[in-house]
């Protein structure tokens, strides 16, 4: 269906269903390095194609992610977003920018035709979004514990972190590069001297009038005062009260949907409507899979799901 059939006869509304504070920057690549990101843009494409080829991911089964987020749930808040897009595309041919009308038809109509046997594979999607996120929780549900076997005198933790310069307002959101930023931030942990192992996954949340990056890792420590410590020296606080560093205990695996969710679109949908097809542009430019952090583990696909072992 086009964009022009749904602009002209209104559908979508009936549709159901190195410094450590320094900008996140790329360097000049050596040959070896083109390799190796090339060679990784391969194994994300034969990945990506075992998620949105494999309908599982789709549906109800485990793992679960809660009442909240059931197909049917998720069903509701697609059409929702399609809605958004098409309205925000309206605005945009009325103000006179055809091209971010043009945008914003483009993506409404992309996510509009995803179905089964001809998914979208966009992160800017809240059925692709939740099938991708399904994987990853399943993937790391099996990993934990054989790294806990191999860290048995380890405690489990998720630690929160905020680079506080890391922000975005809508009209900057067309410079968001998650990998570039995922680099960043494997870089300043290992110039600190973080060489653990660790899996974790960016996220995007809402704040006062902009948008702010941040991670979510699971890791294992011994000292969760003193692991505290040491990632507050690199992601300081600008203001009194400022907590850009939380490292919370783990009593189960309950964690792992809420470290991989990305964003929080049914905040959005209640709260920020009017920025959202922002966002939904970003997140689309965005791979699903670079999402992920991580550190001493690699990844592959393997009868349509994902494995994640350690290096």
């Amino acid at each position: 269906m086009s964009k022009t059939f749904l602009h002209r006869h209104g559908c979508c509304a009936k549709w159901p269903n190195a410094s450590l504070n320094a900008q996140p920057t790329l360097g000049i690549m050596t040959n070896a390095v083109k390799r190796r990101s090339q060679s990784r843009s391969v194994a994300h494409i034969r990945t990506h194609e075992a998620v949105v080829t494999n309908e599982f991911w789709y549906g109800d089964g485990p793992p679960a992610l809660g009442k909240s987020f059931t197909t049917g749930k998720t069903a509701e808040r697609h059409a929702a977003v399609v809605s958004i897009l098409m309205k925000a595309g309206k605005r945009a041919a009325k103000a006179g920018d055809k091209r971010l009308a043009d945008s914003y038809y483009d993506l409404g109509d992309k996510l509009h035709g995803c179905r089964p046997r001809a998914r979208c594979g966009s992160l800017a999607c809240p059925k692709c979004a939740r099938a991708f996120q399904r994987v990853k929780v399943a993937a790391q549900e099996a990993l934990i514990p054989v790294l806990q076997k191999a860290n048995s005198t380890k405690k489990l933790v998720m630690a929160n972190v905020v680079p506080l310069q890391m922000t975005f307002t809508p009209t900057q959101l067309a410079t968001l590069d998650i990998q570039k930023s995922n680099r960043w931030l494997k870089d300043i942990l290992k110039l600190a001297g973080f060489t653990r192992v660790m899996c974790g996954s960016a996220d995007i949340s809402w704040e006062n009038g902009f948008y702010q990056l941040h991670w979510h890792i699971g890791m294992f420590t011994s000292n969760r005062k003193k692991l505290t410590k040491r990632l507050k020296k690199i992601f300081p606080g600008k203001d009194k009260g400022d907590r850009p560093v939380v490292v919370s205990k783990t009593w189960s695996l309950g964690f792992v949907a809420y470290m991989n969710k990305a964003i929080k679109l049914p905040q959005l949908l209640r709260r920020n409507r009017t920025h959202l097809p922002d966002l939904l542009l970003a997140l689309d430019r965005t791979e699903p899979l670079d999402l992920m952090v991580l550190m001493g583990l690699g990844l592959s696909a393997q009868q349509g799901r994902l494995i994640i072992w350690s290096i």
